[in-house]
């Protein structure tokens, strides 16, 4: 297989006597409380989005670490270096397959990015 290097990307990841498989809804910076965060600050709203992630793992007795596949919506491409920077941060030993797309707008108009995932545990 192709290695990606410093890319941050992973071509396939492989589960093994996986007990539960978990389908995480998009997530973005909108808080517990039902308020935006980080509105116009595309960091702020992928730090959120993934502490949202965590929080939904951690509610289900996994970490980040369970997380197999991504899917990142951006409404412009070119918040992706600040992402992968951010997803280095949280990944370091193993990476989720991923899929990255532009979008021309998510649900709201205060969103920048929405990540979506599935984890095992």
């Amino acid at each position: 297989m192709w290695d990606p290097g410093a890319q941050l990307l992973s071509q396939c990841v492989v589960v093994e006597n996986a007990d539960r498989t978990l389908y995480l809804s998009g997530q973005t910076s909108i808080t517990a409380d039902g308020q935006f965060a980080g509105i116009g600050d595309v960091s702020a709203q992928i730090r959120l989005a993934f502490e949202n992630i965590r929080l939904i793992l951690d509610a289900a007795g996994g970490t980040l670490a369970n997380v197999v596949k991504l899917t990142v919506y951006f409404t412009d491409l070119g918040d992706l270096d600040t992402y992968t920077g951010i997803l280095g941060e949280l990944f370091v030993e193993s990476r989720p397959a991923q899929t990255v797309v532009e979008i021309s707008r998510l649900a709201m108009d205060e969103l920048l990015i929405e990540i979506d995932a599935i984890a095992v545990l």
